[in-house]
């Protein structure tokens, strides 16, 4: 069960011309919950523009709202690879994490929100999320194990050995986030109009 602190970022709109009207529609399919239009509206503005962050990234947001969690983490890591914004690319790999936690991908959730903190260490819901996800793959382990017939002298120690590993990690994944003092500027701006791209979290 994901913890509710688990969010998901979408941004509106703001791009070239020649795709802006279908980005448009898109945004408004997305907000009237109707992510099946919106992913195939984004997904057709990618085809005239595949190197739009806007559209790659609320392609992974609306996917995620139809839990295709696979799909999403991918538009996500495209995204990732267009992002030169340290914001922006905080964002995504948040959201990342959120959809590793989901598909109860715990491994990849964590290096996710660790990427995350480390451009904007100041983001508690990332953190209490990586945590999480740390407690989590423990438990994963834990029932692994229990399952694998193993004496409950071997399961003890291995137990012991990997619990010390989990607890060492997170501690030095949250005391090399606290020491990061990057400022993080707003949201994805405008490639061809001045307005400002508002940044909004949804449940």
């Amino acid at each position: 069960m994901l913890p509710t602190i688990c969010l998901i970022f979408f941004i509106s709109t703001s791009s070239a011309q020649n795709v802006n009207k279908i980005l448009n529609d898109a945004d408004k399919q997305y907000q009237k919950s109707e992510y099946l239009n919106a992913s195939k509206l984004y997904e057709e503005a990618l085809k005239k523009s595949s190197m739009d962050l806007t559209a790659q990234y609320n392609l992974g947001v609306a996917r995620f709202r139809l839990n295709e969690t696979e799909g999403a983490t991918e538009a996500f890591k495209k995204a990732l690879s267009l992002s030169k914004d340290k914001s922006m690319s905080a964002k995504i790999f948040y959201n990342s994490g959120v959809a590793f936690l989901k598909s109860a991908n715990y491994p990849e959730a964590i290096t996710a929100f660790r990427n995350a903190m480390k451009l904007n260490s100041e983001d508690r819901d990332c953190r209490e999320n990586l945590q999480f996800a740390i407690n989590q793959y423990k438990k994963q382990l834990n029932q692994k194990q229990q399952n694998s017939g193993m004496s409950p002298k071997e399961l003890k120690e291995q137990q012991k050995s990997e619990q010390k590993l989990s607890k060492q990690a997170a501690e030095k994944i949250l005391q090399s986030a606290q020491q990061e003092e990057s400022r993080i500027r707003d949201s994805l701006r405008s490639k061809k109009s001045s307005r400002q791209n508002s940044a909004t979290k949804n449940w």
